[in-house]
């Protein structure tokens, strides 16, 4: 016999060999994005697909202490579902195949991470078929919901300016900023139906509070201005004074004149046209939540 192996000996060893190692390696698996959120952002949204041989991608995101964390899923195909665990829990918080939501919220008293897993059943999709979906992710605290300042600005010739909008249980005030100059009065006037919306003023030059009308009992308020400055008048409510789901309407008339010849009632003084609670209009509808 032959010092030496046969060479169909050899092929079939290499061949065995190379078959063995590989079932000795791990079968990879996707690995997890990480979920990034941009300054002043709370929402974000991650687009992705799944299909027969490609059925769960894994996101992670670590959600601040004092937010809510909240997932939504948008698809066509009902057979897309999520589930969400916490990195210190090895059960689902939850399953959407469960419970058939496409949405799900948690508070977070302490800082937590989660891993988010959207997924399909493979037997669900036939070989070679792709389903797309969205993922949006939001964490968001009190603040975060609470509408951006608005500066007021008066109209040439126009000493009153007025800006109409509404508060909730969950976003509860308003700031408005107006700057003045020297010699100036300043006036300010809130009208809604609703007796519990209540605004103060700040003079954001001194952070001093000039007046907080859910103390002073009124609805509306002046004083002369001394040295030009800045002020912050801050619209508000008690969300328990607002039942979940509706909304408090205002109309705030801010009015600038000459502190030396304060004009009476009907004149340029008083806005040209005083709103009323059924004047005000709710602000329009916007989509940021969802992206």
């Amino acid at each position: 016999m032959s010092p030496f192996p046969h060479p169909r000996s050899i092929f079939i060893a290499a061949v065995l060999g190379m078959a063995g190692a590989c079932l000795g390696l791990p079968v990879a698996a996707s690995q997890a994005v990480a979920v990034t959120f941009q300054a002043g952002n709370p929402w974000t949204q991650e687009v992705g697909s799944v299909s027969h041989e490609d059925a769960s991608h894994d996101y992670t995101v670590t959600a601040e202490a004092g937010k809510t964390l909240q997932v939504n899923l948008v698809s066509r195909d009902p057979n897309i579902f999520f589930t969400v665990k916490n990195q210190d829990d090895r059960n689902a918080l939850v399953d959407t195949m469960k419970t058939g939501a496409t949405t799900w919220s948690t508070q977070n008293a302490a800082a937590a991470t989660y891993t988010i897993r959207v997924y399909v059943q493979p037997e669900a999709m036939p070989r070679g078929s792709v389903s797309k979906y969205a993922l949006q992710i939001g964490q968001y605290g009190a603040q975060d919901l609470q509408p951006a300042t608005t500066e007021v600005a008066f109209q040439p010739n126009n000493p009153w300016a007025q800006m109409t909008g509404s508060v909730n249980a969950e976003a509860t005030s308003h700031d408005f900023t107006v700057a003045l100059d020297a010699g100036k009065t300043l006036q300010v006037n809130l009208i809604s139906q609703n007796t519990n919306l209540h605004f103060k003023v700040d003079d954001l030059s001194s952070n001093k509070t000039l007046v907080d009308t859910a103390e002073a009992g009124t609805n509306t308020w002046s004083a002369p201005v001394a040295s030009a400055t800045n002020f912050r008048i801050r619209v508000y409510i008690d969300p328990a004074a607002v039942p979940p789901g509706t909304s408090a309407q205002y109309a705030l008339q801010v009015g600038q004149y000459a502190s030396a010849a304060p004009a009476a009632a009907g004149t340029a003084a008083q806005p040209a046209t005083p709103a009323t609670a059924a004047s005000a209009p709710a602000p329009a509808s916007t989509a940021g939540a969802n992206g």
